[in-house]
């Protein structure tokens, strides 16, 4: 029943924040919740977002409750245009006529994206959340999509075009279930192949 409007768009990963940046302006979005991996993504999105003249601050799990607290009432009173939060410190946010929602940083999980995506649309009011879909992390897009049940295409933005190519995916067959997209790390079985391989030149 929530007028959800979700929307997919390709892009190279260094040029996310200035996508950020362009929709936001473009659109003229008065209140963003921008979802990240990490606290330190949070920290660096918030500062290039405000040496780019908007009003944006880090929202994650090591500041103070009274800097959080801070942060909420201005973001609710729209005095703060930007909150970059982290997935555990979003979770106690509730926030009525959020607009829009953006995931900077793809969910770990199909479960999380519902509850990124929930924040906005509430209560009835229409609601927008984006996805930033990089070719590193296209094959985890793709599950998630799947497990969502979504169908949509992924959208280009004029003057952000995607250049960047997918990695091989033989050499990480199993990044999207191994806690999301860092699955760039070698797994196991690459491991001992390594090691293997390793063992088999040492043989005289």
């Amino acid at each position: 029943p929530t007028a959800i409007v979700q929307r997919a768009i390709a892009v190279d990963t260094p040029k996310r924040t200035q996508l950020l940046r362009h929709l936001i302006q473009q659109n003229a979005w008065t209140r963003v919740l921008v979802f990240v991996a990490t606290k330190f993504a949070a920290e660096i999105v918030a500062d290039k977002l405000r040496k780019a003249g908007l009003t944006a601050e880090p929202f994650h799990g090591e500041l103070s409750q009274g800097k959080r607290s801070q942060v909420l009432t201005d973001f609710k009173a729209e005095r703060l245009g930007v909150v970059v939060a982290t997935d555990v410190a979003a979770r106690g946010l509730d926030i009525a006529g959020l607009p829009v929602v953006v995931n900077f940083d793809l969910p770990r999980s199909a479960n999380d994206y519902t509850h990124r995506v929930g924040r906005t649309g509430r209560a009835g009011e229409p609601g927008l959340a984006v996805s930033f879909v990089s070719a590193a992390t296209l094959a985890h897009w793709r599950l998630i999509a799947k497990r969502q049940g979504l169908d949509l295409a992924l959208e280009s933005i004029p003057g952000f075009e995607a250049l960047e190519t997918a990695p091989p995916a033989s050499s990480h067959p199993e990044a999207p279930g191994n806690g999301g997209v860092k699955g760039l790390r070698p797994s196991k079985k690459d491991k001992l192949r390594a090691l293997a391989a390793v063992g088999k030149t040492a043989v005289p």
